[in-house]
Parts: C-alpha cells; sequence; structure tokens
C-alpha cells in the first residue's frame, strides 16, 4: 500500500506565487517568509510543506509545519490550509511507524475540518479522501482492518466521484486507493469485487497514458500490477491456483495496456500465470502453449533465468504426465 500522493489534496492558493516558487525550486532553500503578506506567506508556507515532502525532506516538512500550526496566528488561517497541513504533518508520522501521533494528527485535521461550511467544495473532499486514505493505512498497521476497510472504502467512493469532476487531478490516487483494497480486503472476492468495479476506470487511465497521460498515474498503475501480482504469488502459494489466475490474468490485462511491447516485465507476470494454469487439469494445455511461445520471447530478451524456469516447468509437466500415465496403468 502505497503512501499518501500529498500533492493531490493541497488546497487552491489565494494568490499567485509562481515567482517565489520558482526561485525556492531553482535554489531548494527555505523561502523568505517575512517579507510576504499574510496570504502569501501562507499560501507559500503550504506549498513549502509540499515541495520538502515530495523531495523526501520530511524532517524539514515536519518543522515547518509545527511551526505554523503551534503558532498563535494558526487561527487566522483559511480552515483548508490549516487542516491540510495537519493531513501532511499526519503522513510524515505515517513514513516514520509513529501511528499514535499519525492519529493525533487526524483528530486535529478532523477538528478543523468540521468547521468547514462548504462541505461540497472539491479542496475539502480532496482532504477528506487523502484523511481516510491515511487512517487505512494507519489502522491496516495496527491491526484494525475491519476498521481500514471501511475508512479505504469511504476514501475509494469520494475519490470515484473527485475524478468525475477532475480526472487529471485524482485519477492517481483513486488508482492507489484501488491498489490498498489487494491488502487490506483480506476477502479475496471482496477484492476481485472491487477490483471489477473499477476496471473500466482504470482501463480509462491507461488510455490517457498511451496518449501522454501524467506520471504519477502510471506509477499508481505499475504499484497496483505488482500489487495483484504478489496477491497471485501468494494465492499460489497457499495451492490456491483458480484464484491465482484472476490476479495474475488482470495484472497482465493492466500491464498490456501500460506497454503495447512484450518485455521483461510481461515476461515474469506471464510466467507466473503458467505456473497457475499448470497446477490445473484443465488449463494445463494452455499452460503449456503459453510456455512454448515465451521461450522465443526470453531467448531474445537474453533473460538467463527465464529461460531455465520456462524449460523446467516444460520438463515438469512431461515428466508428470508421464507418471499419471504410469500409475493409471497400475491401478
Amino acid at each position: 500500500m502505497e503512501h499518501l500522493i500529498i500533492d493531490v489534496s493541497t488546497p487552491t492558493f489565494q494568490t499567485d506565487i509562481s515567482r517565489l516558487t520558482s526561485v525556492a525550486e531553482e535554489t531548494g532553500n527555505e523561502p523568505d517568509f517575512l517579507s510576504l503578506n499574510t496570504q502569501q506567506r501562507q499560501d507559500l508556507t503550504v506549498w513549502w510543506v509540499r515541495y520538502l515532502m515530495l523531495h523526501d525532506r520530511d524532517s524539514e516538512a515536519a518543522s515547518c509545519i509545527d511551526n505554523a500550526v503551534f503558532n498563535d496566528e494558526i487561527n487566522e488561517w483559511p480552515l483548508l490550509f490549516h487542516s491540510w497541513l495537519w493531513l501532511a504533518r499526519m503522513s510524515t508520522f505515517i513514513k516514520n511507524s509513529d501511528y499514535i501521533l499519525a492519529l493525533g494528527s487526524a483528530e486535529n485535521a478532523l477538528n478543523v475540518l468540521v468547521e468547514v461550511t462548504n462541505k461540497r467544495n472539491e479542496d475539502f473532499l480532496a482532504i477528506l479522501a487523502s484523511l481516510l486514505y491515511n487512517l487505512a493505512i494507519v489502522h491496516s498497521q495496527t491491526d484494525d482492518n475491519s476498521r481500514a476497510v471501511k475508512e479505504l472504502t469511504k476514501a475509494q467512493k469520494l475519490l470515484e466521484r473527485l475524478v468525475k469532476r477532475d480526472s487529471a487531478r485524482f485519477s492517481a490516487m483513486l488508482v492507489h486507493a484501488v491498489e490498498a483494497s489487494t491488502s487490506i480486503y483480506k476477502n479475496r472476492a471482496n477484492q476481485m469485487n472491487i477490483l471489477a468495479h473499477y476496471q473500466h476506470t482504470t482501463e480509462l487511465y491507461t488510455a490517457m497514458l498511451n496518449e501522454g497521460g501524467a506520471e504519477k498515474t502510471r506509477e499508481a498503475l505499475e504499484n497496483l500490477i505488482d500489487s495483484l501480482k504478489n496477491e497471485g504469488d501468494l494465492l499460489l502459494q497457499m495451492g490456491n491456483a483458480r484464484g491465482a489466475v484472476k490476479f495474475y490474468t488482470k495484472s497482465l490485462r493492466y500491464q498490456k495496456k501500460i506497454s503495447n511491447t512484450m518485455g521483461e516485465r510481461e515476461l515474469t507476470l506471464s510466467i507466473a500465470l503458467a505456473k497457475a494454469l499448470i497446477r490445473l487439469v484443465n488449463r494445463r494445455a494452455a499452460a503449456e502453449q503459453l510456455l512454448n511461445s515465451l521461450l522465443p520471447l526470453a531467448q531474445r530478451l537474453e533473460a538467463t533465468k527465464e529461460i531455465a524456469e520456462i524449460e523446467q516447468l516444460l520438463n515438469n509437466r512431461n515428466k508428470n504426465f508421464n507418471i499419471m500415465t504410469m500409475l493409471k496403468g497400475l491401478s
């Protein structure tokens, strides 16, 4: 499960701070807040916290947030800015596995959010959805899975609404929330239901990517593909080959939409699918056919490990067939 994409929930700035941010981006140094008026200072503080977090400078971001939220002036800040700072602080605590402090930040964020009058505002809903997503992470990590499922489900529904308003802004976050289902929803049937529900949406985003879509959406889809494969691996280890086939098939479907070429990633996923198919009596012929078609690809890619794995699977298939034939002759 991925950490929150913090910039998705950033509220709309009140002023034009592009000149200030370009200077800060160029130098990487903290801006001069003292020379700014109140609104510019508030905007730039939020932007600077986001910048620090996106550049993995979390300790600096935490100090900047603390300086703001524990200052008496915070009571005069826009409510969405104030709540977002607590959301960002919650994210820094989650990255450090400080789940009790993360819950404290969530409570502080909610105390501010309840004061917001326009609860249909896009920025308000974005912060709320992100907060629910963060809470799902915390409760999943602290073994309160039933609560995590409820929070993630609510986050998904909110993000689904937000995507209809602004798909460019919220699509990656929704895909991350769908990907999180593979680890938080322990019931495999529920996992597949969620994946089926969002399949059309996810395929729409893959089509956008092929036309030159956002990098974050691509990253979210790649994480979803990895999670689906991991679930397939787990099911196969547990002896549930039929369930594994479903997850491998879905991961391959998404991967093929991201890339039209057959490369190492497609090869790995296809071999995993073949390993699951070969364990199902009525699908062994399909598994063998798939493996035979993958061998030239593995050779072209000079994938030595995968070539050996394919050949081993094919040899074992023939040995198992011979063993079964001889056993039938003895019975």
